[in-house]
């Protein structure tokens, strides 16, 4: 032991590398299996709803058989269940998941170590922390291993996520404004068709109609946000269809196979995954790159295809650019003195001429704007992702301190000096997009029922970017939400009129014209 050879200490530095990867091993299967214990804890698993899966009928068989339909209320699941599996069971016949299950609620704990933000002299400061986020819906929905059946989902799905594996002749329709389905995922399945009806984006946020009895009206339907995706890895025979107003609006088939994908080493080709997802008002199949194959370039926590991957690409190559030209003539020079530091005028000759020049300086380096740049990227990402859950408030964190890290960049006076003049004009060239951030900001606090924020932040935007339709748009569902509908048409027109073939702006724009025509005939009444 005196040698070291008792087996607790490494006889090498190759050793306690072995070692320690093995302990970090040993950690993350225990953190998967904590997982997994609390997933079970609280699924409710409903097997056989439509009969045992067994030997194949023949044709005469399967025609005789009744097409039964099952209704899965809150009274099918229980207590504490709130992530839905579906599995073992064969039709024909239909499963739908009621509406009812968009009442069960599920809370969330808050965070001890956050506590609300306060301000000198600000009379709404609060020192009690907030109560727990109530949630409602089901979490997520698992459908196993089912035969020659239809699932019907009208609920609430929380994370908006659905997972499909090893199922085979089966019909998925998400319809209705409850119904949110951002994220699928299939896997190992044979002719599996996939409908939305009318059914929401994972960013949709609800219009409700004032003064009358109706609820929630969507305005973004699946397929109008980024994030709205398909897997899928090892599928045969995939259809995938959108609908609106009863009428097939967007349509496209896919197959692993004739998709191209191959067995490569240890990787069988039903491992090759796939997404589908809307782009440029056409549903579009595309390879999902291994992580091995993104060059280190990131985009949270969604995997990236061969296009987007291009599209980053150019991105970071316009913003070195853009760097590139703010700092070609800034030189910085640091000197300490008395440990801060101290930005000196020097002196630069001219090309073309003899002269002496005086130059203004940069506040930052290069590498110091870009590694500000890059903490905005990874918070805004955070949001982005916080949001996709419904993690509203947190989201709304994320973003605040992405805006806050924008601060630091040396452009930030002309950003203020803008926003001061509250003038919408040209758009602001920036060291980095506030506006989106400032839009998606608008967004959650829409979701949170913050429609003054939701304005401010809407307008913000449109005055650092009249030309980013979201922030303008925005800015039109926060008027129409405080009922200010006359400048909510006007809002939505100039949205309307960067993008004049958006659905989803020219319903909304619908909707605020109904409503001002609705208070104008009132006020005629009255």
């Amino acid at each position: 032991s005196a040698l070291g050879l008792d087996g607790k200490h490494a006889r090498s530095q190759a050793e306690a590398e072995e070692k320690s990867k093995a302990e970090e091993m040993q950690k993350a299967k225990q953190r998967l299996e904590a997982y997994q214990k609390r997933e079970q804890g609280v699924t409710e698993t409903l097997s056989g709803l439509l009969g045992p899966v067994g030997d194949d009928d023949t044709t005469a068989e399967m025609e005789e058989k009744h097409q039964e339909i099952k209704y899965i209320t809150r009274e099918s699941i229980g207590a504490g269940k709130r992530v839905l599996t579906i599995a073992d069971t064969k039709g024909p016949g239909k499963i739908v998941l009621t509406q009812d299950l968009s009442n069960l609620e599920s809370r969330t704990a808050t965070n001890t170590y956050l506590k609300p933000k306060s301000y000198d002299d600000d009379a709404e400061n609060k020192e009690e922390m907030p109560e727990a986020t109530v949630h409602r819906g089901i979490i997520k929905l698992n459908l196993r291993n089912l035969h020659q059946c239809t699932v019907v989902v009208k609920c609430k799905i929380i994370t908006g996520t659905i997972e499909i594996s090893h199922c085979e002749d089966v019909t998925l329709i998400v319809e209705g404004d409850d119904a949110t389905a951002a994220t699928i995922q299939a896997d190992l399945c044979t002719n599996l068709d996939i409908q939305f009806h009318d059914a929401p984006s994972g960013k949709n946020i609800p219009l409700r109609v004032r003064d009358t009895n109706s609820g929630p009206t969507t305005t973004l339907f699946w397929g109008q946000d980024v994030n709205d995706r398909i897997y899928h890895a090892g599928v045969s025979n995939l259809r995938v269809r959108t609908y609106r107003d009863g009428f097939v609006d967007l349509e496209t088939t896919s197959d692993y196979k004739k998709n191209g994908a191959k067995a490569v080493g240890n990787a069988a080709a039903e491992e090759v995954q796939f997404v589908t997802s809307v782009i440029e008002d056409e549903l579009i199949t595309e390879r999902v790159l291994k992580p091995g194959d993104s060059k280190e370039i990131k985009q949270g926590a969604r995997p990236m295809t061969e296009r987007e991957l291009r599209e980053l690409e150019k991105k970071k190559s316009q913003i070195e650019e853009a760097l590139d030209e703010k700092l070609k003539d800034l030189i910085q020079i640091k000197e300490k003195n008395g440990g801060g530091a101290v930005v000196k005028e020097v002196e630069k000759k001219a090309v073309e001429k003899e002269e002496v020049i005086e130059e203004v300086y940069a506040s930052a380096t290069k590498e110091e704007i870009e590694a500000i740049v890059s903490s905005i990227e990874d918070q805004k990402a955070k949001g982005n992702e916080a949001f996709t859950s419904g993690e509203y408030a947190q989201a709304i964190l994320l973003y605040t301190m992405a805006l806050d890290e924008a601060a630091r960049l040396p452009d930030v006076s002309n950003v203020t000096e803008k926003l001061s003049t509250s003038v919408v004009s040209e758009p602001l060239e920036q060291l980095f997009p506030r506006h989106v951030i400032l839009s998606n900001r608008s967004a959650c606090f829409l979701k949170l029922g913050h429609h003054e924020k939701a304005l401010k932040d809407g307008s913000d935007a449109e005055i650092l970017n009249p030309a980013y339709v979201k922030g303008v748009f925005r800015k039109g569902l926060a008027l129409h939400a405080m009922g200010r509908y006359r400048e909510a048409i006007d809002a939505l027109a100039k949205a309307q009129k960067v993008e004049p073939k958006n659905k989803q702006i020219k319903q909304a724009l619908q909707f605020a014209e109904v409503r001002l025509h609705q208070e104008m005939r009132k006020r005629m009444e009255t």
